[in-house]
């Protein structure tokens, strides 16, 4: 009988898949451990636990290493490479690549008796045609004979790979946002600083240029003639760039600064801005009403920010009558609360959340063309001429940046002459 037909008859090479049926095929005759059926006990028990287990091992015998490997472990082989030629192969003729990481580890296990274990170690190999970059985690343990001598190693092994790139990855792009976190700050820094110099730097000229023009106006007005026009055009543009200065440093601070969270009533922060625009409310004879809104976690300098200009752009623009004759507003703020199901399709907050207090400002004012939406929440956008209403374009840019800081939306409704509803949708 050959000793191939002697192999299917021992009962420690049964099962193992492929690599069983390999092992059972091989001529082990041919290499330094002869015949399978002259194999020690010891070799036999391992080669049988190797070939019946779901973990990847690998196993070294004798002086010149001789290797036995299994179905689980068949994989970290690559597809081109050292599958099956490694099967009864040399260690040091299986590996060239990575003996001089793999030898010393196996000669310490020999040398100690003891085992050894590594975590994602780098061992490049080569497969798939090609000298790659692996990373291992594997125990290295001692396999003794029937003498007490350690004549083998099994390895169960573990490849990490993709771990440790994941991590890697991961690593740098942490690093590389926190380099960009780094960048952000330093930049809103020194937008901040740009701010406050803007702010005194363009601010002292105009200041000038108004006391001036009063002291102008005052002292020689009856003398300049169809001049005070002139004065009195230049004295309302610097007014104008005043106001525009004080919104864009308004935007630039709330785009900047980090807003402090902590519990706001809506109610009294409406309340507030109801009391500063009081006389404007007594001027245009205005009907405001206010019905029950939340508490929210916010910035309180900020939420009053966004209903001061909600406020005060419904108390700006007007309808008139048949005969020119401004219409008093009529304002009406509510809320409730929805879940996100029921939130619009084009409404997109800041912040994913079971629910939202959505906040409706709505008021019988001239209106817009929905046509428009996108255009109103700009900066320097606007839809009606300097003459027609006072503004600098971008109170409700503000507006849309204060709700998203607070990880919600903002949006609105309108028809030309039927007044508007801006919808403010907060997390809950």
């Amino acid at each position: 009988m050959s000793n191939l037909d002697q192999n299917h008859r021992l009962p420690f090479l049964e099962g193992g898949g492929e690599m069983g049926e390999l092992t059972r095929h091989f001529d082990w005759a041919t290499t330094p451990l002869g015949p399978a059926y002259q194999w020690p006990q010891s070799l036999r028990t391992s080669v049988s636990l190797l070939l019946t287990s779901k973990f990847p091992m690998l196993i070294w015998w004798g002086q010149e290493l001789i290797q036995f490997y299994n179905d689980a472990y068949r994989p970290s082989l690559g597809q081109q490479g050292k599958h099956p030629t490694a099967l009864g192969q040399p260690g040091a003729d299986c590996w060239p690549e990575a003996w001089s990481v793999i030898q010393p580890l196996i000669e310490q296990v020999r040398t100690t008796r003891e085992a050894t274990w590594s975590q994602d170690q780098f061992i490049p190999i080569y497969r798939n045609g090609q000298l790659q970059e692996v990373y291992w985690t594997f125990s290295y343990s001692p396999i003794l004979d029937e003498t007490n001598q350690v004549r083998g190693v099994l390895a169960i092994v573990h490849e990490t790979t993709q771990q440790v790139q994941t991590a890697s990855r991961l690593l740098r792009q942490t690093a590389e946002l926190a380099q960009a976190n780094a960048e952000l700050n330093r930049s809103n820094q020194n937008l901040q600083q740009f701010a406050y110099v803007a702010s005194h730097d363009l601010q002292e000229p105009l200041r000038k240029i108004l006391s001036f023009g009063y002291l102008l106006k005052d002292q020689y007005g009856s003398q300049l003639g169809e001049g005070i026009t002139y004065l009195e055009r230049m004295q309302a543009a610097a007014s104008r760039m005043s106001v525009l200065i004080k919104d864009l440093l308004t935007f630039s601070r709330i785009t900047t600064q980090q807003e402090a969270r902590t519990p706001v009533s809506l109610t009294q922060v409406v309340t507030t801005i109801l009391t500063d625009l009081e006389l404007r409310i007594q001027e245009t004879d205005a009907l405001v009403r206010v019905e029950a809104l939340p508490d929210i976690q916010g910035d309180r300098s900020q939420l009053e920010q966004l209903f001061q200009n909600l406020l005060s752009n419904a108390l700006k623009f007007r309808r008139v009558d048949e005969s020119g004759v401004a219409l008093p507003p009529q304002i009406h703020i509510r809320a409730q609360l929805i879940e996100t199901t029921e939130l619009p399709v084009s409404v997109k907050p800041a912040l994913v959340a079971k629910s939202y207090h959505h906040i409706e400002v709505a008021d019988n004012g001239i209106g817009f063309d929905e046509k428009y939406l996108d255009r109103i929440f700009q900066v320097f956008q606007r839809l009606h001429g300097r003459s027609e209403f006072t503004g600098t374009g971008i109170g409700l840019a503000i507006c849309e940046k204060i709700v998203i800081n607070h990880g919600g939306a903002i949006t609105a409704r309108s028809q030309v002459g039927q007044g508007a509803i801006f919808s403010v949708y907060l997390p809950a």
